[in-house]
């Protein structure tokens, strides 16, 4: 990331608190509304310390958001109960935004660890499901 020094702190200071969040609570929903956090704040510092590397990784991090929520919808509304959430996914999701904070402070690349968010949001899918049940797909 090609980012100010003060840009990286702001963003590496949210997604810390948002993890401690996140790991504190069982609860599926609290843990996405600060999961969304991550995204929320490479967004704004994006708008004023433009990098293409912040805008995929804004793009990954609220598309995993939307695909985990959108599940939950789905299997809270009765419209789909055959591709389950489990709490694999959720500790998955803690993991790779423990990874992620990681990465950004030691200013390394950042592209495998969204590489595996990708993973995680397609196995909300019916294929990533179905080749998750196989064991093709490790999240």
């Amino acid at each position: 990331m090609n980012i100010k020094e003060n840009g990286r702190e702001i963003i590496t200071n949210e997604i810390d608190y948002a993890l401690k969040r996140m790991e504190k609570t069982e609860n599926p929903e609290e843990k996405l509304y600060f999961f969304s956090a991550t995204y929320a704040m490479i967004q704004r510092v994006f708008n004023i310390q433009y990098d293409p590397e912040l805008i995929y990784a804004y793009f990954i991090l609220s598309e995993t958001y939307k695909a985990l929520q959108g599940r939950i919808k789905l299997i809270e509304q009765g419209r789909d109960r055959l591709i389950p959430l489990t709490e694999e996914h959720f500790t998955t999701l803690c993991n790779l935004t423990k990874e992620l904070v990681q990465k950004m402070k030691d200013e390394k690349d950042i592209d495998k660890i969204l590489k595996k968010f990708v993973l995680l949001t397609y196995s909300t899918s019916g294929n990533g499901y179905y080749l998750h049940e196989k064991g093709l797909l490790k999240i």
